[in-house]
């Protein structure tokens, strides 16, 4: 009954009924003895990788909101989401878990969808601000199945960043610097209080408890990463939460270093790091100093850490488990960071900028294999085997049933992953009860960079079903401890009819000359019946014998040399797996006296550093460009900064220049300038690595020259290694 409340009060926007209190699933609230957590008188230990988007998702597969700094296109998670969510937690072994902060009202929020925020502007300039209802009844859910199913959580309050709104745009309702909230006297601390007020005295819409009440709520604490935390600034606000929250345990947000004051504050009971490379330091030796700074005072809690190579990863996480130093060893540790099934199917994901994707539980051994997925999985599951006193992982348990979406017809076929479930079958029969036949096998939800608007998790197959029937569809997970009970069953009757695809030239005819090569382009549109992709292929089928060389037949866009002149027909077709069209195109191949090419296919430089390159450097300048030591040259803060590169195409025609870059400072605009034809490129933002941009343009039989530079209404700043010239298209 208090599901289906729920999701009528979350599908409505509106405050729940008070519910009365019922008893938590948990027997004892946390505590902390010396370096150790507890519960009850057991010591307590946990490792998980971090979940930060449980209460509000950024929308990763919309894009970046255009309007204003940072801005994202949010939501609140489903009711089935956060359930979802919470059992992956739980049956992946994880017994806690950390949750971002509470997001903050910005200036954009309207024009990027009305985002829901928790914390709402005040309504006066002298008022608190107030707590938006429609978010907090999600925040509730999340504790309430938090309890129900055996999962402890700590609460960061706001944040020292802007991503979701933070110390910045709480200082912003009252015009004071965007330091504020470090102030004691300031209206913004003031703020900060009275959101730590609200959330901790909040009385859950869904368990009736006070949040100081729920056992689930482990930790709370003062914010994550607020770096500019200070004696008095820790003992005040560790004080109020104690105040209001006298069983629950509190910690300190900062990070980076571990502080004496925050060691002496008697209200504050756990300590935490962020271990980031900061500094060259191997982060082992990190973890080490810090355990021996708290040196058995307080519980010592790894709050973040990853986004590097995977080895860095897992060795750290075999650190923690096993250093400990003086008796103090590390109570918990998560990896950052990892995201939840959708509602309609596949997962949710996000980017960081160092170019890794979040985790997906319980780990996709081949759609995850670029991420590292299963190592990073494995060794999370390795420590928290050890944390328990376990000598071996123990097996996952079998999956649960997936949901099953409604079916719009059968080549979108869609459903949420059941916790844990690593793959899926699909069965269809023509009557609901049964017999049921397989149709799709071995099926993974497992994909990065899902998006729901344009995919689908499983198409049937077209040529299988009778027009006018009614076919009956469900879905089984596995992994390898087992199979799941079949999901609910949906049923769709067949009545599309396919189209073939639709192929159209840009131009109907070409001309060229003998040894030379031109490009056969097109555009092929369908209808996405029966939803399986399409396939191209070219081939020459008129003119002379042996006179030409499709380079890449099943590309859209391929090159095509001859050798003999004459008229030349080549044909494209393109295949949806039930029909097939073909469109014809001719070129008309003229005599020439240039000298023989072979080949029109092949072409590849090697990377041109900046120390082949002739640079020019305009100075004086701020931001004069350099070299640095990893061979990027940057950042072109100036007009007229430039590097320029020599070289020699084997053909008249068209090129791909890769430019290795970092976009580390943001996306920009800058300019590539060939034979004098400027080409203006927007860079991406990236991280500090190596990155590639291709660039088609059109190169001459020989010498050409090649420069990135800043040139009138460009942005520059941008970090440039070398570039390459292929033949690709």
């Amino acid at each position: 009954m208090k599901r289906n409340l729920l999701s009528l009060i979350l599908v409505a926007g509106l405050s729940a009924p008070a519910i009365a209190a019922e008893p938590s699933s948990f027997q004892n609230f946390i505590s902390a003895s010396g370096p150790n957590l507890m519960d009850g008188t057991s010591v307590f230990r946990f490792a998980g990788i971090h979940m930060p988007e449980m209460h509000m998702i950024e929308d990763d597969a919309r894009g970046g909101c255009p309007h204003g700094e940072g801005g994202m296109y949010y939501k609140l998670p489903t009711h089935e989401e956060q359930e979802n969510w919470v059992k992956s937690q739980v049956r992946f072994g994880a017994k806690v878990q950390r949750i971002y902060v509470l997001s903050v009202a910005r200036d954009n929020d309207e024009e990027c969808g009305n985002r829901p925020v928790h914390i709402l502007r005040p309504d006066t300039p002298d008022a608190m601000p107030q707590l938006n209802e429609q978010a907090m009844v999600v925040y509730d859910n999340l504790i309430a199945l938090a309890d129900k199913h055996g999962l402890r959580l700590i609460l960061p309050f706001v944040d020292e960043w802007s991503w979701w709104g933070g110390r910045r745009e709480l200082a912003k309702f009252y015009d004071e610097d965007e330091h504020a909230i470090y102030d004691l006297d300031s209206k913004t601390y003031a703020a900060y209080k009275d959101i730590i007020r609200q959330l901790t005295t909040r009385k859950n819409t869904i368990t009736g408890r006070h949040y100081y009440d729920e056992k689930a709520i482990m930790i709370w604490e003062t914010g994550n990463e607020l770096e500019g935390t200070h004696k008095a600034f820790l003992n005040e606000t560790s004080a109020w939460i104690k105040q209001h929250a006298p069983n629950q345990l509190v910690m300190d947000g900062n990070f980076k270093a571990i502080h004496d004051y925050a060691l002496e504050d008697p209200n504050v009971d756990v300590i935490s790091n962020h271990l980031y490379k900061f500094t060259g330091d191997p982060l082992p030796d990190v973890l080490k100093r810090d355990l021996a700074a708290v040196g058995g005072k307080k519980p010592y809690f790894v709050g973040e850490f990853g986004l590097t190579p995977v080895h860095e990863i897992t060795g750290l996480m075999e650190a923690i488990v096993d250093t400990e130093i003086d008796g103090q060893n590390t109570a918990g540790a998560f990896v950052w960071a990892s995201r939840g099934h959708r509602h309609e199917g596949g997962f949710y994901w996000h980017k960081e900028h160092t170019g890794v994707y979040s985790y997906h539980i319980p780990g996709f051994p081949v759609e995850g294999a670029a991420n590292k997925e299963m190592e990073v999985i494995d060794s999370v599951r390795q420590a928290v085997a050890s944390m328990n006193g376990q000598d071996a992982v123990p097996p996952l348990p079998v999956p649960e049933a997936p949901t099953l979406r409604e079916i719009e017809n059968p080549f979108k076929i869609n459903w949420m992953g059941s916790p844990v479930g690593r793959y899926y079958d699909i069965q269809r029969a023509t009557s609901e009860d049964g017999p049921w036949q397989l149709v799709g096998e071995n099926i993974s939800d497992g994909h990065n960079l899902w998006d729901p608007r344009t995919m689908d998790l499983f198409a049937d197959t077209y040529n299988t079903l009778i027009p006018g029937m009614t076919y009956y569809y469900r879905v089984i997970a596995k992994n390898e401890s087992g199979v799941s009970e079949p999901s609910n069953i949906q049923a769709v009757t067949f009545s599309q009819r396919n189209k073939e695809p639709y192929i159209t030239f840009p131009s109907e005819q070409l001309k060229t000359r003998q040894y030379r090569a031109t490009v056969l382009r097109s555009a092929v549109t369908d209808d996405g019946i029966p939803g399986l992709g399409v396939s191209t292929e070219w081939k020459q089928i008129g003119g002379p014998e042996n006179g030409a060389k499709i380079c890449h037949p099943k590309s859209l866009n391929t090159r095509v040399g001859f050798i003999k002149p004459g008229e030349y027909w080549f044909e494209l077709s393109a295949s949806d797996t039930a029909d097939v069209a073909k469109k014809a195109l001719k070129v008309e191949v003229r005599k020439s006296v240039n000298s023989p090419v072979s080949n029109f296919c092949d072409f590849a430089t090697p990377v041109y550093d900046v120390s082949q390159a002739k640079v020019n450097i305009v100075t004086p300048s701020e931001h004069v460009s350099f070299t640095d030591e990893a061979g990027f040259h940057g950042p072109f803060a100036e007009q007229g900064d430039s590097l320029t590169w020599r070289v020699d195409a084997p053909w008249n025609g068209e090129f791909t220049v890769n430019v290795h870059f970092s976009g580390k400072w943001g996306a920009k605009v800058n300019s590539l300038v060939v034979n004098n034809k400027v080409y203006k490129v927007t860079f991406p933002e990236t991280d500090a690595s190596e990155h590639i941009k291709k660039v088609a343009v059109k190169l001459k039989k020989g010498r050409n020259k090649i420069k990135f530079a800043k040139l009138p209404k460009d942005y520059g700043f941008m970090f440039v290694k070398g570039i390459s010239v292929t033949s690709e298209l």
